[in-house]
């Protein structure tokens, strides 16, 4: 009996190219995908962008008005009106930084407009008259 030699067979180099790219590529891949569906998940809970009291109320915490603002009129678009205090601290704000530019301008007749919104809407602000004392003293208002 005369024994066979198992031959080994030569790799080919574009087989194991391939083989190197599959690999590459699933590890590649996995990650892209997870996030792919993680933020379209995202995306589809948060469709509305709207701003709610509590992140408001976060906003006030860092005194980032500029959100507040910006969350007024997203719930304004989407037609949200919850947060009433939020909003009208929101346009307090916005009334009082057009008060200020108007004022220094000398246009007196949009500075009074601007004045009777301030006022307007520190009635609807309830608890969150405070705050309207802070952005007077942060615009230096009187």
């Amino acid at each position: 009996m005369s024994k066979k030699k198992k031959e080994k067979k030569k790799s080919d180099p574009v087989v194991a190219l391939l083989d190197l790219i599959i690999v590459v590529m699933i590890f590649v891949m996995i990650p892209v995908g997870y996030n792919f569906f993680f933020y379209l998940s995202r995306a589809n809970t948060f469709s509305s962008f709207t701003q709610d009291a509590s992140r408001m109320s976060f906003d006030l915490t860092r005194n980032d008005y500029a959100s507040l603002i910006q969350g007024r009129y997203m719930n304004e678009f989407n037609g949200i009106n919850d947060a009433v205090s939020y909003h009208a601290l929101a346009e307090y704000t916005e009334a009082v930084s057009e008060y200020k530019v108007y004022y220094s301008k000398g246009y007196t007749d949009k500075a009074d407009k601007q004045k009777k919104i301030m006022d307007n809407s520190r009635k609807k602000m309830g608890n969150l008259e405070i705050f309207a004392d802070k952005v007077d003293v942060m615009f230096d208002i009187e």
